[in-house]
């Protein structure tokens, strides 16, 4: 299996996932991608729990969940289909960051149940 993929779960909403990011970089990551990509926190969104960790961002109209969880590593999730291109945009920009360098691999990829997207699948 690829270290990170984008797939789309089953409720449609596109994500990217980075496997192998560690918890302890969940706000790093987060800090540095909202810079990058001019985000704004939705901090009302803020979720913890043992095992996963989640907060909206907002980009204008933009709104995308930054997560992490012991079963998938760093996750980004669009909350709409209109979010979908910044999902694409920060996903390109991950791989090539400091996070993607302790991966393997990236392999872009479709839906794990309609591969719309082309390449192989997140299983």
């Amino acid at each position: 299996m690829s270290d990170s993929c984008l797939s789309r779960d089953f409720s449609e909403r596109l994500s990217f996932e980075m496997f192998r990011v560690v918890s302890a970089d969940y706000p790093q990551v987060c800090a540095t991608i909202a810079t990058a990509f001019s985000l704004t926190p939705e901090c009302a969104s803020f979720g913890t729990g043992l095992d996963v960790v989640f907060m909206d961002y907002r980009r204008y109209e933009q709104l995308v969940e930054l997560a992490w969880d012991n079963w998938s590593g760093f996750i980004v999730t669009a909350k709409s289909t209109d979010s979908e291109p910044l999902v694409r945009e920060i996903a390109s920009w991950l791989q090539c960051s400091q996070w993607a360098l302790r991966t393997t691999e990236f392999t872009p990829v479709g839906d794990s149940h309609r591969n719309e997207l082309g390449g192989s699948t997140c299983s």
